[in-house]
């Protein structure tokens, strides 16, 4: 779990310098769109062919985020959503600019309350989901965490 410190004192410009120019540009752009822009908005969609790096590029959005909203808020949530769990497994560590900080062990949307103690205590918070987990409502696809968690 990353300490206070390690969100102070992280850079964003370690990470944004392992960038392609390309790469870095469309970081600078949608952190402009999301933070400074006078019709900012609250979400950004980065599309392009696959290999391009849009798992770099959101890790620089991140990067950037993070730098900027340490001093401005409490606890820093960010919620992955990925088409599906190996390629959500594959790009987790890749996504993550702080070195000292993993991802919360939920799979499905609906094991969230299982973790919902630990998150309260961490500064900076990375969850991951995907549709074909979470949001598939067959009985074969639950676990038992999930149905204890549904009911107690």
């Amino acid at each position: 779990m990353p300490t206070s410190s390690s969100l102070e004192t992280f850079q964003a410009d370690e990470t944004l310098k392992g960038l392609h120019r390309f790469q870095r540009d469309a970081v600078e752009y949608a952190y402009h769109r999301l933070y400074e822009a006078k019709d900012s908005s609250r979400r950004f969609l980065i599309a392009d062919e696959v290999g391009l790096g849009k798992t770099l590029i959101a890790k620089g959005i991140l990067a950037k985020s993070l730098e900027h909203l340490r001093g401005k808020v409490d606890r820093i949530d960010i919620v992955y959503i990925c088409s599906n769990l190996s390629i959500a497994r594959q790009n987790i560590n890749r996504l993550n600019p702080l070195r000292d900080t993993r991802f919360a062990d939920a799979e499905r949307i609906t094991l969230l309350p299982v973790q919902l103690a630990s998150l309260a205590d961490n500064r900076v918070n990375f969850v991951a989901f995907t549709p074909g987990t979470s949001l598939d409502r067959s009985e074969e696809r639950r676990v038992g965490k999930e149905c204890r968690s549904r009911w107690s």
